[in-house]
Parts: C-alpha cells; sequence; structure tokens
C-alpha cells in the first residue's frame, strides 16, 4: 500500500515540475490553455508535499506571465488566489515546524528555507503578472487580503523575496489610488523608503518604482510619500556618482516628476532638496531617456512657479532644453518643448530670452528648431501640437515677439500643419489658435500679406483678413501695395457663404478702397487712379471693429 502512495506522490512532483517548466516557454502556452491546466493543477496548491505546492504556484505564475486568458482563468478560479496568499503565512509554520521536515524529508541546513522562499517569491510574482495583465488590484487587495501577504513577504530576511514583493507593490498600487492609500495604511511606506538605502541595485530601482506608482495618482499620496522623507533620499541618485547608472536616474527622475505634477507646494518642496541645478546638467547627460525625462521634470515645475521660470533662464536652462530638442531620437521631445512655453509665457522679457538663446556658436536657434519640427514627417500629433502651442506663447506678447516668429516661416508651417492635418488631431487646432493670435499681434503688413494664396483654407484666410482689414485703414503703402499685388483682386474672386463671417470681413477690407478702384479692378489700374488714393478716407462705418468677428 505504501508503495502505491510513494509511487502516487512522485507522479505528482514529476507533473508539477514538467508544468512549471513548460509554463515558462511560449511554445506551450495555448496547449497548456487548452487542455485546462489551471484548473488541473488548482488542487495541488493544497498538497501536502511542500515541493509539490512550491512547483504549483511557480507554473502558474509564470503562466500568468506568458499569458492575459492565463491570468483571467486564474484571477477568476473560485478561491485559489484568496486561498494561495493566504497560505503564506501558514508556509512559514510548517518549514519552521521540525516534525514536518522529518516527515517531507526538508533539508535542515540553509537551504531548508529555498522551498519557502521560492514559494512566496512565486506569490509575488503570480499578483504582478496577473496585474499586468489585468485591472484586479482590488480583487487583489480587498477580496484577497493581498496587502497581508505582500507585508509578510516585505518582511522576509531573503531579499530576492522583497524584491519580488516590491514589484508586486508597484503593479497592484499603479492601477488605482484608493490602493494606493491601502498599501500607505499598512505602515509599509517607510520600509518601503527604507530599501532605497539598500546597497542590491535592483532593491533600489523596485523601490523608487513602487513609490513612483503610489505617486502618481493625486496629490494626497504623493505628499504623504513626501513626507515620509523620500527626496532626500532619492535626489542624491541625481548626482554625478550615479551618472553610469541610467536605470536608477530614469526611475528616480520619474518618481521626482510624479511628485512635482499634483501642486505648487510639491514642486516647491521638490526644488528645496536642490534639484537645481542637477537636474540642469542631466539634461546634457549622454543617455536619451535620461535627457528625456530631466526635460519631464522641468515640465512639470515650470507649470506652477514663476520664480522656478526665472531661476531656469538665469542658470541656462533655455539651452539645455533646446539641447534636448536637438538630440531627440528615439523619445519626442515635447516636454522640453512645453516647459519652454510656459517660461515664454510668464513675461515678454522671458519669451525675449528664449527667441534670444541659441547653440552650436548661433548656428541654431530655438524658433528655427521649432519650424523644423513643424516641417519634418514625424507623426507625433502632441509634438506639433505642443510647438504650436510654445510658439503661440512666444508670438503673444507684442509685435515684435510675434515678427521673430514670422521671420523663421513659423507661421507659414502652422498652416501647413494645419491644411494636412485631420480636425481630429490636437495638431490641428493648436496651429489654428496659434496663428490667430501671432496675427493679431503682428504689425508687418508685407509678412502678412505674403501668406494670401487663393488655397489658404477659409478659417485661416479669415484671420489674415481681419488683421489686414486693421492695417489697411493705417498706411497708404500699404493700400498700394495690396492692390498691386493683386491681392485686393484676389479677394474679390472668393466666394464666401452671404452674411458669413469672410463675407463680412472681405466688405471690410473693400471699405479701405475707393468705389472706382474696385470697379477696375479686374484690370490694370493706371497710376492716375492709384494716386486718389492719398486722398482716400475709408468709411469708418463699415470698418470692422475688433469685436465683430
Amino acid at each position: 500500500m505504501e508503495l502505491i502512495f510513494d509511487t502516487y506522490a512522485k507522479s505528482q512532483l514529476t507533473f508539477v515540475q514538467n508544468f512549471a517548466g513548460q509554463a515558462a516557454k511560449q511554445a506551450y502556452i495555448e496547449c497548456l490553455n487548452k487542455s485546462n491546466a489551471v484548473e488541473i493543477v488548482q488542487p495541488l496548491l493544497y498538497d501536502i508535499d511542500p515541493v509539490v505546492r512550491m512547483n504549483a504556484v511557480l507554473g502558474l505564475a509564470r503562466l500568468a506571465g506568458n499569458s492575459k486568458k492565463c491570468a483571467k482563468k486564474i484571477l477568476c478560479a473560485d478561491n485559489l488566489l484568496k486561498s494561495l496568499l493566504g497560505q503564506i503565512t501558514t508556509e512559514n509554520v510548517r518549514m519552521n515546524d521540525d516534525s514536518f521536515k522529518n516527515k517531507y524529508k526538508v533539508p535542515r541546513d540553509n537551504k531548508a528555507c529555498s522551498y519557502l522562499k521560492t514559494y512566496k517569491k512565486s506569490c509575488m510574482n503570480l499578483i504582478r503578472n496577473i496585474s499586468k495583465h489585468l485591472s484586479c488590484s482590488e480583487m487583489i487587495v480587498k477580496e484577497c487580503d493581498g496587502i497581508h501577504a505582500i507585508l509578510t513577504c516585505m518582511k522576509d530576511l531573503d531579499v530576492m523575496v522583497r524584491e519580488v514583493a516590491l514589484q508586486a507593490i508597484s503593479s497592484i498600487a499603479g492601477q488605482d489610488p484608493s490602493i494606493s492609500q491601502l498599501i500607505i495604511k499598512s505602515g509599509i511606506l517607510p520600509q518601503i523608503v527604507q530599501s532605497l538605502k539598500e546597497e542590491r541595485h535592483d532593491f533600489k530601482l523596485y523601490a523608487l518604482s513602487a513609490l513612483s506608482e503610489i505617486a502618481k495618482h493625486n496629490q494626497k499620496l504623493a505628499k504623504q510619500i513626501v513626507d515620509v522623507h523620500t527626496l532626500p533620499n532619492v535626489i542624491i541618485f541625481l548626482s554625478t556618482d550615479y551618472n553610469t547608472d541610467v536605470k536608477l536616474q530614469a526611475n528616480t527622475l520619474l518618481l521626482i516628476k510624479n511628485i512635482a505634477k499634483h501642486s505648487l507646494s510639491l514642486t516647491e518642496t521638490v526644488v528645496e532638496t536642490k534639484l537645481f541645478p542637477e537636474i540642469l546638467l542631466l539634461m546634457a547627460h549622454p543617455d536619451e531617456s535620461i535627457r528625456y525625462n530631466s526635460a519631464e521634470v522641468v515640465y512639470e515645475v515650470v507649470k506652477y512657479s514663476t520664480q522656478i521660470c526665472k531661476m531656469i533662464v538665469t542658470t541656462g536652462g533655455i539651452v539645455s532644453l533646446l539641447n534636448v530638442i536637438l538630440k531627440s531620437k528615439e523619445y519626442p521631445s515635447t516636454p522640453a518643448v512645453l516647459a519652454l512655453g510656459y517660461i515664454s509665457s510668464v513675461s515678454p522679457l522671458l519669451a525675449t530670452a528664449v527667441i534670444n538663446s541659441k547653440i552650436l556658436s548661433g548656428a541654431m536657434n530655438i524658433l528655427k528648431q521649432l519650424t523644423a519640427i513643424l516641417k519634418s514627417d514625424t507623426d507625433e500629433d502632441s509634438l506639433k501640437a505642443g510647438v504650436a502651442w510654445t510658439l503661440e506663447m512666444i508670438g503673444q506678447h507684442s509685435s515684435k515677439h510675434a515678427k521673430s516668429v514670422f521671420t523663421c516661416h513659423a507661421v507659414n508651417a502652422m498652416i501647413d500643419v494645419y491644411i494636412n492635418t485631420s480636425p481630429t488631431h490636437e495638431a490641428h487646432h493648436k496651429c489654428k489658435s496659434a496663428i490667430k493670435v501671432i496675427l493679431n499681434k503682428s504689425e508687418d503688413f508685407s509678412a502678412i500679406e505674403k501668406l494670401l494664396t487663393p488655397s489658404m483654407p477659409s478659417q485661416i484666410m479669415l484671420h489674415i483678413l481681419i488683421q489686414i482689414s486693421q492695417m489697411l485703414p493705417k498706411s497708404l503703402k500699404a493700400r498700394r501695395n495690396f492692390i498691386i499685388n493683386g491681392h485686393l483682386k484676389m479677394i474679390q474672386n472668393l466666394k464666401p457663404d452671404i452674411n458669413s463671417h469672410l463675407d463680412y470681413v472681405i466688405k471690410a477690407v473693400n471699405c479701405c478702397f475707393p468705389d472706382n478702384i474696385l470697379q477696375m479692378v479686374a484690370g490694370e489700374i493706371p497710376e492716375s487712379v492709384l494716386r486718389k488714393l492719398d486722398k482716400f478716407v475709408p468709411n469708418s462705418q463699415c470698418l470692422l471693429d475688433d469685436q465683430d468677428v
């Protein structure tokens, strides 16, 4: 009889070991799924043999990592996850029971705990892998008492167990702010921060990731992260001593960004930790991911504070942001572009500083580079939208600022983007808004007039003619050029809807010219007739007022 049970036990062990091995290979996943592997293996999670239990959990964790379908089956299997996580404490008791070790021949040396370590790591991996595919944090935490299981693993002496527990925290905390709050209430936060001081490199990375996933949700959670003295423990990773550790610095920057983005008070707290000038130096880092993440941090902090914008300008931050834009390849330069927009929006003086900033011995300035992005083949809608918004922030202050935008042909580039992008794209609308604002500030009649072409979209034509109608009454030279260059004739050939905005604006432009010139506009107008413009006074009753359109 004993032989029969021994044979049964050995066959169980062989089966579950093979299952764990096959679950790690993508080629076997579909077959395992069709064979209902989850349902077959589930009873083995409660087997009396710890090695069987360990391999069963290991196999399910691998299965969940490789297949969304299998992850869903595991999550939905009746009582599976709850029982599994609940057994972590039971396993601790069992593996410290000498009679249990004798019965199941568990080794007594330092390897005795390897079963338990593997079991705990597999449980945490299972949580992480399921969370990777499915929004299941609420079920794991509230229905399966997942936080208690994670806390148990975080207290383990083995660093590998704690590492995987941190990864599980990142996975579930990132899905829901209420889950992040429960994690904080468990009292685990100081322990995560303490993990930043561990010598093991990966441990620091996972701790940073867990903190970042919690902080990203809202101001309250981010402040709780700050209140446990997180920033002094992470800011040191931005120093030159860690410049070769790209992953560590990238994760640190991500955490700082997720803290700073929520409010002015948090931004000021971040800046007070001596973030500058290290962050500006990192925007010249050889690794593009570090440059990108640094620009993201700067973008988040300039949104809230005029003083920070001024500080960045005085410390050479504009050139640093331009450097990020120039060297962007794999990562979009959107954060750097938007940061320049926020800086420019603060005052005409800072906008001028942005315009005048140059790099590469003056060969490239910011406006030229922004225009180049608009003209490029990139399909990054958010990037081109960001460029248009930044140009609007620069050109909104005065005619001098608007002229700078015109001079680098940025307005023409925005018109092309407007024409060639769908109205469903953000860039389409941002370009239209920027063109309108810059035209409204411009006093360079020649530059505006050059935009007039018969193929100009009616929405853009409207804003061009609005500005022209404001300038024609003030300048005889402008009226003469408008006729000589054929633009008065061109707008007569436009056929807008009667009483539409464009129709109204064309009539306002026509009011700037005598009736006899309007009647002769289809042909050559003699110089003698043009001279009559000198004495013509536009009819003020039909001129366009700023509020008319």
